[in-house]
């Protein structure tokens, strides 16, 4: 059923995964048709075309396709794909973010609702219903930011759930025997490099122009001030970790935080586990080398322990999207759990 709104990495491992468990078996655990369409995706429905290719069209995308923050070069927070309402059938709705836009002049106020796992699972499915496109945009502008985050948890739940497939139980082991905490990493990452309180974990795909790599660092500290969540502090905190630890493929190259052009961004996250965590979204470089690209971390406090820990994800895809693999080690870092697996 519908709920008011109140006012308020591995690409390819994913795509076969997916692929490879819609092909196997259409129905999840509670018996519902799983969910389909791409990472990042997302199906706007509007009355019809004429409203999507208009003003209302501009709206919604000048929103969810605003440029993801910490990219060298722009990319769409979502991709989107656009349907009639005439066309919504049993095929469009599995697709797992919906959101349905009805200019309805029956109605006297505008009314959003949502819905978790209406056709299919995992799914979320947003609607507005306004009697007028002038009441829709003042409907959207209250409650659009709160749209957002539930298409990115969805788009976070949706991306564990794949990860969950494939975990690497060894590796994830050593991690919670080192750091306490557990993270669903899926095959093909490997341990390369282990320092007291600290480790390099990675994951090479080969491809016929350029190779990617992602990668995560964990690196920590005892915590004694809140002075580790400075933002200064943070990079700083960085810069030495791959000063030391993450050596360029050149002589006298290393990793970096890279400042000039784009500076990182922090946000306080407070829906994180542990309740509290800094992130950072940002551009990392090889210092005497021409390598470079985004990175992700998030850095919080294991009160079990009183460690400051740091999860830290970086992607290297020269010249290619990489925002779907940004998203990969999000997901993976939302899902931490702290100590041992139940």
């Amino acid at each position: 059923m519908f709920c008011k709104i109140t006012n308020r990495l591995l690409l390819l491992l994913i795509t076969f995964l997916f692929l490879f468990g819609a092909g196997s078996c259409t129905l999840s655990e509670s018996g519902m048709q799983r969910s389909s369409g791409s990472i990042n995706e997302l199906l706007i429905v509007t009355n019809d075309k004429a409203q999507w290719e208009g003003d209302l069209g501009d709206t919604i995308r000048a929103f969810f396709g605003g440029p993801l923050t910490g990219l060298s070069q722009p990319e769409p927070m979502f991709d989107m794909l656009n349907i009639a309402q005439k066309n919504l059938n049993d095929l469009f709705k599995r697709y797992h973010n919906i959101f349905i836009v009805d200019i309805n002049p029956g109605f006297t106020q505008p009314l959003s609702e949502t819905s978790k796992n209406l056709w299919s699972e995992p799914q979320r499915v947003i609607k507005i219903t306004a009697p007028s496109e002038a009441l829709f945009y003042e409907e959207f502008e209250k409650n659009k930011e709160t749209f957002l985050q539930l298409f990115v948890q969805l788009e976070r739940e949706r991306t564990l759930a794949i990860n969950q497939m494939s975990t690497n139980i060894q590796l994830a082991g050593i991690l919670e025997r080192k750091f306490n905490i557990f993270l669903p990493i899926p095959g093909g990452f490997y341990l390369a490099k282990e320092a007291p309180d600290f480790a390099w974990v990675r994951h090479k795909i080969t491809k016929a122009k350029q190779d990617v790599e992602l990668g995560i660092l964990i690196y920590t500290m005892d915590y004694k001030d809140t002075i580790v969540f400075n933002p200064r502090h943070i990079i700083q905190w960085r810069n030495t970790i791959t000063l030391e630890h993450v050596p360029g493929p050149s002589a006298l190259s290393f990793m970096k935080v890279s400042e000039a052009y784009i500076p990182p961004v922090f946000n306080v996250i407070t829906d994180f586990p542990g309740d509290y965590a800094v992130e950072t979204r940002g551009l990392w470089e090889v210092e005497n080398d021409f390598m470079g690209g985004p990175f992700i971390s998030y850095t919080f406090i294991d009160q079990a322990s009183n460690k400051v820990i740091t999860l830290d994800g970086y992607v290297y895809n020269p010249n290619s999207d990489k925002k779907n693999y940004l998203r990969q080690l999000e997901s993976m870092f939302f899902a931490l759990n702290f100590g041992k697996e139940e």
